[in-house]
């Protein structure tokens, strides 16, 4: 290695003029640019190129990459200021983009290339340090005769790559001057520099990744239904999401940095928990806010730092205060999980099925009685007020509570059902109101909620609610008309939204005479009073029930179900006790066990088919009216199954009332399709009936149409929704 320009000078001439190169004498970074710059043919003598000579291009570095830059050349610049020298930074193409220096140093040395846009790559200046420190990735100083072109031998320069996190080069920064003010420290300097901004770069893309984890972060935080705390050691609010805000009624924006039992006094628990550094898992507290009482489940999680750890974990610390790891936990802070006990019990109510899924499509019926009652349940499903309704067993009771829930205003809340007699006396009570933890022995060590703080914000239906034992009628009244609670062992008043049905089967005005039911709550109850008909009361619905469920068979089995019209007859003269739940049953029993698709007379039970041959033994056995119209002797008294009706002399004193009435219907028929020639839709249209209910009347007293008439269609088909 040689140590003077002069004998740099030498060696130059020798490679220039003769093409011999005494490589052992010259860096091998530095003899091989040169042996480049001479394969590209430039000429060692030629004049400086153009200031905009060369490929144009933009500027690759961002603004925030110069604002990082041009500190550090600024203050590069102040230790060499007065050596004729300039601070300079290039682009990865080794084009000047930046450059600081003393007017007259730039003016002097401007031509030689010294100036902004000025590529100095091998291709434009021959060798230099720019392009070598950006071609080799190390620091490089070039002075006088090192450089390939000889109107840089007046020059020294020193430069040092910039690399970005990823170790690529972004840029070089350099230093250049005269070649006798050049100096060893030079490159030092210029290294040094190189490297702050290096790490600065560093810094910057690792402080950039924070922050955009952090926004991402926050957004998380935001977007979660929970309330979310983040709370320091001494108990600074750090972080606070929207959710912990509502719920707490605190703006997180001017609550964060300050102590949270300084903005909002904190339930006992979650106070002895964070003075003892100990966990909360889902438990209940209240929060007395500045919107009042605030009930909801909170959950509480140290973040720890075990001895030597340089990380916070969470979740670390146990009761026992000791660490999985081994070492002693300290508590750098805790997480503050708060849940909304609506919102908990919204979500027990979706996945436990507390929703009602029938509404008034589902009632199949066209009957006077049960139309009347659909419009008390539509009318009374647009008030608050609680409703009563009394039917048999079986009449659908339950069909109407959810209608009117679903067709109300707080159908999008839960629908909550409890049979009164179907629970213990001993349970009833806690099933209603719930109880607190270790109010007795086997209960739930965190307490439990009621139906009532289940149904909260929706409807609480109470069934067989006759039933209910006599001592726990008290306690349901005023938690009706004081919409509070208490539960069983708690002092805590909660309150509760709910809108009550009841149903029951009994006559509860009897049960008040008798004493089994309090006066003042069958008063309060009874508020909306609805009356669901029995199936007898509207057996004109009967074949639109029963195409209803066969046509839900049908689609059940896979199968085509039918009913012949003489087993429909026998159903219409069937007092079915157990109303629509018996006919329901029953039509699905025969599906399975029918020989055929078409269910008949054989297929029916035999109490069906006994109960109408003891009405038609009844009936036929009873006198006819005196009066018998000519239309008797038109319908066929040649047909095989007519009746014959015979004027007989009224006996008022020896025929029953029943008896008599049957007759008068009977001629009131005849006397109808009589005048309307043995047309049946006319003759229903007259009697003011359906033309279903006319067939039927006609099947039971044994007439039959005129042959040639019109033939009475099927029945209607029903309403039929899934």
């Amino acid at each position: 290695m040689l140590s003077s320009v002069q004998d740099y000078r030498a060696i130059w001439e020798q490679f220039v003029l003769q093409g011999r190169l005494r490589e052992e004498l010259l860096p091998p970074a530095l003899a091989q640019s040169w042996r480049r710059c001479a394969a590209l043919g430039l000429d060692p003598c030629g004049q400086p190129p153009a200031p905009d000579s060369g490929p144009a291009a933009p500027q690759p570095l961002s603004r925030r990459l110069l604002a990082l830059i041009r500190p550090a050349m600024e203050d590069l610049y102040q230790f060499i200021e007065g050596s004729d020298s300039l601070v300079l930074f290039a682009n990865a193409e080794a084009r000047i983009i930046e450059l600081i220096g003393d007017p007259e140093v730039r003016a002097r040395l401007e031509p030689l290339g010294m100036r902004v846009g000025t590529l100095w790559d091998e291709e434009q200046q021959g060798a230099n340090a720019l392009a070598l420190a950006l071609q080799e990735s190390f620091p490089m100083q070039l002075e006088g005769a090192m450089h390939y072109r000889s109107a840089l031998h007046a020059l020294y320069t020193a430069a040092a790559p910039v690399h970005d996190p990823l170790g690529q080069a972004i840029g070089v920064l350099a230093v250049a001057g005269p070649c006798e003010r050049s100096h060893p420290h030079t490159l030092g300097m210029v290294a040094a520099a190189a490297q702050v901004i290096s790490g600065q770069l560093q810094m910057q893309v690792w402080l950039g990744n924070a922050n955009e984890l952090l926004a991402e972060l926050k957004i998380i935080l935001q977007s979660l239904p929970e309330g979310i705390l983040l709370l320091r050691r001494d108990g600074v609010i750090s972080q606070m999401n929207g959710p912990a805000g509502t719920l707490l009624g605190l703006v997180p924006a001017r609550v964060m940095g300050r102590r949270l039992r300084d903005v909002l006094p904190l339930p006992p628990l979650l106070q002895q928990a964070l003075a003892c550094q100990q966990p909360l898992n889902e438990e209940e507290v209240v929060f007395e806010t500045a919107r009042g009482r605030v009930t909801c489940l909170c959950s509480l999680k140290p973040i720890a730092l075990t001895a030597g750890e340089p990380e916070p974990v969470l979740g670390r610390l146990t009761v026992g205060g000791s660490s999985t790891s081994g070492g002693p936990l300290i508590s750098d802070g805790f997480v503050l999980i708060l849940r909304s006990i609506e919102r908990v019990q919204k979500l027990v109510n979706r996945m436990t099925g507390a929703r009602a899924r029938l509404t008034f499509a589902n009632v199949v019926g066209s009957s006077a009685p049960l139309q009347e009652a659909l419009r008390l349940a539509r009318l009374a499903s647009h008030s608050n007020s609680t409703v009563l309704l009394h039917g048999e067993t079986g009449v659908g009771k339950e069909i109407f509570a959810q209608s009117i829930h679903n067709n109300s205003p707080r159908a999008d809340g839960p629908f909550v059902a409890i049979n009164c007699a179907a629970i213990p006396r001993e349970l009833i009570n806690t099933e209603l109101f719930g109880y607190e933890g270790g109010s007795f022995t086997g209960a739930d060590r965190q307490g439990r909620s009621g139906k009532f703080e289940q149904a909260h914000g929706g409807t609480l239906f109470l069934d067989e609610i006759g039933d209910m034992p006599l001592d726990l009628q008290t306690t349901l009244l005023r938690a009706i008309e004081t919409r509070t609670i208490v539960r069983i062992g708690g002092q805590r008043v909660i309150p509760v939204d709910v809108r009550i049905i009841a149903a029951t089967h009994k006559d509860l005005r009897e049960e008040v005479r008798r004493g089994t039911f309090r006066s003042d709550l069958y008063y309060r109850l009874n508020v909306l009073s609805i009356h669901i008909p029995s199936l007898r009361q509207r057996l004109e619905d009967l074949p639109l029930l029963v195409e209803h469920f066969l046509q839900r068979q049908s689609r059940t089995l896979g199968r085509s179900f039918g009913i012949t019209p003489e087993a429909l007859a026998l159903m219409e003269r069937y007092s079915w006790p157990g109303n629509v739940r018996e006919l329901e049953n029953l039509l699905e029993r025969l599906t399975y066990l029918a020989r055929s698709d078409t269910i008949t007379v054989q297929d029916l039970p035999p109490e069906i088919r006994q109960a109408a041959e003891t009405e038609l033994a009844s009936t036929s056995s009873a006198p006819a009216s005196p009066e018998v119209p000519s239309l008797v002797r038109q319908m066929g008294q040649d047909q095989p199954g007519a009746k014959e009706w015979q004027p007989q002399p009224a006996l008022p004193g020896r025929q029953p009332l029943k008896e008599r009435s049957r007759s008068t219907e009977a001629n009131a028929i005849l006397q109808a399709l009589e005048h309307c020639h043995g047309h049946p839709g006319e003759a229903a249209r007259l009697l003011g009936i359906s033309r279903t209910t006319l067939w039927r009347k006609m099947v039971r007293y044994g007439l039959r149409p005129i042959p040639g008439a019109s033939s009475f269609p099927a029945s209607g088909p029903g309403e039929v929704l899934p």
